[in-house]
């Protein structure tokens, strides 16, 4: 346990010591809101100057409900002498966009053509079948001669609002949500995703590095080939849960900082939360936020975490013990990946059975790939924030820990003859001799 205690000392501190590992800790953060606000970004930088549409009116009286924009400038063709449609396009050269052509009976066919050279934005068709839509829809209606007939239609609209409650073991009732249970789902599955991935990879580099590097020979005259191979293993891991540690906090600075630090303490702090945003807005807060952040500080955070921690652990020693007896049986990364391809295909079967599994998270899908280890770290994840059966959950875990176990003394064997073999390319052949 001493030599144990000290290789993973020693890789844990190899690690977190570096500069990258402190900026990187600090940047990925940073680099994923970026990535989110990035399309939003990208559109803004994308936007052009805003185009001319010219509406060409054969008597429908509907010209002047299109409205300008700040994408589209649209000209009525009763300022211009010729009304051919191709005619506009010679004479303006690029200077128009496209041209619009309302009919006579445009309110009895709900028919109108749009002429360009190339295909027309989605946006512009939107903005016209919305703007002719709602007028014709209103006309129709001011023809059925009923007084004041557009105030009561108006009245009587309905927006129904949809509480979702959930009833708990003691029978009390909490709310609750689908759409975050839906994100919640594909964050942690997310998050198991490239735990595993990233963190695997680092601990099959770094084996390559050190049988490449001759250091492994030292180190085994002092230990055992499997105490190394799990000081590892254990030592990437608290590297990951650090990070995740790390992250943690800094979302719940940032929450803290912007209102929605009683979000993460319970139901209470959340309409302590509620009420302080009302104060600060002046007004109320909309029904549909109010409800989801109801439903957000119902949502058992403490349970999810430590489900988390558990298949982390089991997840990362199953994937962490393939990645290391693959990689002492290369001499460098490109050779070791004909043995992690396999690995890596599984993982994304992984998370797309959990995509899958989020608009069903009871069906059979969701609950065979719960049992099975190699793909319970994430689907299991994306099934928790709906409710789980609490025997399904000890089963998974215990197949997922059983699997880690056996997995783990088999990558010792791989490992212990993989670590001191040089120059020759290793087969899979060789890999199940090693092992028998």
């Amino acid at each position: 346990m001493n030599r144990l205690f000290l290789i993973v000392r020693r890789e844990y501190l190899n690690i977190v010591a570096r500069k990258s590992f402190i900026v990187m800790t600090l940047l990925i953060p940073l680099l994923s809101v970026l990535c989110m606000a990035a399309p939003a970004l990208l559109m803004g930088l994308n936007d052009g100057d805003q185009k001319t549409v010219v509406v060409i009116d054969e008597g429908s009286g509907l010209a002047d409900v299109i409205k300008d924009t700040e994408e589209y400038r649209f000209l009525r063709a009763d300022s211009l002498a010729n009304k051919n449609p191709r005619n506009f396009y010679e004479s303006a050269s690029d200077s128009v966009y496209a041209v619009v052509v309302l009919p006579q009976n445009l309110a009895q066919r709900e028919y109108l053509s749009v002429f360009s050279d190339k295909p027309v934005q989605n946006s512009l068709v939107s903005q016209l079948k919305s703007s002719f839509n709602e007028e014709i829809t209103n006309r129709n209606i001011a023809e059925l001669g009923i007084p004041d007939i557009q105030e009561k239609v108006e009245k009587s609209k309905a927006d129904v609002r949809v509480s979702e409650i959930l009833w708990s073991d003691e029978g009390e009732a909490e709310s609750g949500s689908a759409i975050v249970s839906q994100i919640l789902g594909i964050i942690f599955a997310m998050f198991a995703y490239m735990f595993v991935l990233m963190y695997g990879a680092m601990i099959m580099n770094g084996v390559i590095e050190e049988k490449t590097n001759r250091i492994v020979e030292v180190i085994v005259s002092s230990c055992k080939p499997l105490e190394l191979m799990l000081g590892k293993i254990i030592g990437v891991a608290l590297v990951g849960f650090t990070q995740l540690v790390v992250w943690g906090a800094l979302m719940m600075m940032v929450s803290a900082a912007f209102g929605f630090g009683g979000l993460f303490m319970g139901m209470s702090d959340a309409t302590e939360t509620i009420n302080a945003m009302s104060a600060s807005r002046g007004e109320p807060l909309p029904a549909e936020l109010e409800d989801m952040i109801r439903a957000v500080a119902g949502v058992k955070i403490g349970q999810l975490l430590f489900s988390f921690l558990l298949f982390g652990i089991g997840g990362f020693l199953l994937y962490g013990s393939l990645f290391a007896a693959f990689g002492s049986a290369a001499d460098q990364p490109s050779d070791a990946s004909q043995f992690t391809t396999p690995i890596i295909m599984i993982e994304v079967f992984a998370l797309w059975a959990g995509m899958a599994c989020i608009e069903n998270p009871d069906g059979p899908l969701a609950m065979w790939c719960s049992f099975i280890p190699f793909t319970s770290t994430i689907v299991m994840m994306v099934r928790l924030p709906y409710g789980v059966p609490t025997w399904e959950l000890a089963l998974s875990i215990a197949l997922l820990f059983g699997t880690a176990l056996t997995f783990l003394w088999l990558a010792g064997r791989i490992y212990r003859r993989g670590i001191l073999m040089y120059g020759k390319k290793v087969s899979v052949w060789d890999i199940f001799r090693w092992i028998k």
